[in-house]
């Protein structure tokens, strides 16, 4: 066992060790007692064997069962921290308890309390679950305690590190549920003191993927052991503290920074996209114009060879047509709408382009022209007997086909 009573009070078997003569004098005393079931206990230290209270015969006692389970590294870490415990305790005014019976069938390491305010310190190794350590939390608070944890890892990371990819539970479990969301952990092979922080603050607003910055939530760095405090938000140390904000800070001007190059990548695209959308304009209005001018140049070839009027192009081929066949090629429909010396004008533009859809239209319309829209007509025709006369000509042609008389 690691406590019994000694005149009175209660004496831890690493206590007994710090003086030689002392040591010598309990080995010796008679008078040690259990602290649960008050038999009759003796000092017992070797070569092999830690320090330790033993019952001078076998009794049935909780106390001594559970010290008989506890690992060497649960007593390796509550005899380290029983001075700072005591340190802490004296410094903020504290009330200092060690194995204390605050929930049925568990010993909890330390408590520490003023008439205002209790802590229950607890030691948890990796055999720790879920729903043991919820229940203990939820216990603890039903008593009117606040819960925190010292944390024994298989292997302790000294580096930043993602809580949500961290694999051992107890850790996960005290980063989330501790009140500042700090674990102090200590390596069990080397035992080295550690302590992680997690930073609560969502910085995963508009970011998309998952950045570093954004994965590392939990600042992770060696501690000494003398350094470890306690406030009203748990356990924290000066080092770390100052860390942690270098730590938070660092992670929001990565975001920032983040942000800013992902601004000026979707700017650059934007620039791209839109340099490369006037571009591909610039060609389709280019090829569209070239087509045009071959189309033109090919069609007035066409016209100065034959005299023909050109229509669509069927299998790549120019359909030509004679002003005879325009002509003879009457359309059967009544026209409803009166032509106005714009429609006039759009026809006889086709036709100066030698299109056979022009002269055909303007051809159709004489047909069934009115004596207002021959005034029209005749004005215009009038115009280009000076301005173009091969397309007076043709309107000449077409009028006398389509029996106007001047």
């Amino acid at each position: 066992m690691e406590k019994c009573l000694y005149d009175g009070k209660v004496l831890y078997a690493y206590q007994v060790l710090r003086d030689f003569e002392f040591e010598q004098k309990i080995r010796k005393c008679q008078t040690l007692t259990c602290c649960d079931c008050g038999a009759s206990v003796f000092f017992r230290h070797g070569k092999q064997r830690a320090e330790c209270f033993a019952h001078r015969h076998k009794e049935k006692c909780r106390y001594g069962d559970y010290c008989k389970k506890q690992s060497d590294i649960f007593k390796f870490i509550q005899r380290q921290l029983a001075p700072i415990m005591e340190k802490i305790a004296t410094k903020h005014g504290f009330q200092l308890e060690e194995d204390v019976v605050i929930i049925q069938d568990h010993y909890t390491a330390f408590v520490i309390k003023t008439s205002s305010k209790k802590y229950a310190v607890d030691i948890i190794d990796y055999a720790a679950t879920s729903s043991t350590l919820e229940k203990r939390k939820n216990l603890y608070e039903e008593q009117g305690y606040l819960y925190l944890q010292i944390t024994v890892d298989k292997d302790v990371e000294e580096k930043p590190f993602s809580e949500r990819e961290m694999a051992y539970f107890p850790v996960k479990f005290i980063l989330n549920k501790s009140l500042n969301n700090t674990a102090i952990v200590i390596d069990e092979v080397q035992r080295k003191w550690s302590i992680y922080i997690l930073d609560k603050t969502d910085l995963s607003e508009g970011v998309s993927g998952n950045p570093s910055w954004l994965e590392n939530d939990t600042l992770a760095m060696p501690i000494s052991i003398d350094e470890i405090d306690i406030n009203s938000s748990g356990f924290y140390s000066l080092d770390s503290y100052k860390a942690y904000l270098d730590f938070c800070t660092q992670r929001k001007n990565r975001r920032e920074s983040w942000f800013k190059a992902e601004h000026d990548h979707k700017n650059r695209q934007r620039k791209l996209a839109e340099e490369s959308c006037k571009l591909a304009e610039l060609v389709t209005q280019a090829t569209m114009q070239q087509r045009e001018t071959d189309e033109k140049a090919e069609i007035r070839r066409i016209h100065k060879l034959s005299g023909g009027y050109v229509g669509t192009k069927v299998r790549g081929e120019y359909e030509i047509f004679t002003l005879e066949q325009i002509a003879t090629n009457r359309p059967s429909r009544n026209w409803l709408n009166e032509y106005t010396q714009q429609d006039f004008e759009s026809y006889i533009s086709e036709m100066q382009q030698f299109k056979y859809f022009g002269a055909r239209m303007l051809f159709a319309k004489m047909c069934f022209i009115t004596p207002m829209e021959i005034s029209i007509l005749l004005n215009l025709w009038s115009t280009l007997k000076t301005s173009d006369p091969q397309t007076a000509d043709a309107i000449e042609f077409l009028m006398c086909k389509a029996g106007i008389h001047f």
